[in-house]
């Protein structure tokens, strides 16, 4: 499937303008980090996997703009859609919820979306996963693992390529892991 690129151009305009002067965990504009978790969902259909590319992709990228901005569901949902409106929404963590158990909650909403949403999550979390600044303690490093593996275990069924990439992340988190401990 070829991607609609003016619907993932007008979907990259609204999360730089909903993440405009944030910054990642690393340093980083915060827009590099949903651009790169679009670009995973293409390297997946580039490997010959096949889904609705466009969800997977506008989904990636608009993953936080509901958490992280005032942007809202029903804006989503009028300029992009149903279907990424509600990837989009079980992606987002519900913030009631003890810090703890919002991870596993919206792995469950997940699951009840299209497989393209997990595809999107797993996306989320590998390119959140880049070398491990050497000013993280081996609790912040495990605690990052300890999660993806949760991604991984819930939503691996969902694509071959994604799970080899996520196991790659964990692995070299778990080397860090080793070293730093």
């Amino acid at each position: 499937m070829i991607p609609n690129t003016d619907l993932f151009h007008k979907a990259v305009r609204l999360s730089a303008w909903a993440h405009y002067g944030q910054i990642t965990k690393f340093g980083d504009p915060y827009i590099t980090h949903p651009v790169a978790a679009s670009y995973e969902i293409f390297a997946a259909s580039a490997a010959g996997e096949k889904f609705d590319v466009n969800l997977a992709a506008i989904c990636a990228i608009l993953h936080d703009v509901v958490e992280k901005s005032d942007v809202t569901l029903s804006s989503i949902k009028k300029d992009f859609g149903k279907a990424v409106a509600e990837g989009v929404g079980a992606m987002t963590k519900n913030e009631a919820l003890p810090k703890e158990q919002q991870l596993k909650e919206s792995l469950v909403r997940i699951l009840e979306q299209p497989p393209e949403i997990a595809m999107a999550k797993m996306a989320d979390r590998i390119s959140s996963m880049l070398p491990a600044p050497i000013d993280w303690k081996p609790q912040k490093i495990e605690t990052i693992i300890s999660n993806a593996q949760m991604i991984l275990d819930m939503l691996s069924q969902t694509s071959p390529y994604l799970s080899k990439r996520l196991k790659e992340k964990i692995s070299l988190y778990r080397a860090i892991r080793e070293k730093r401990s």
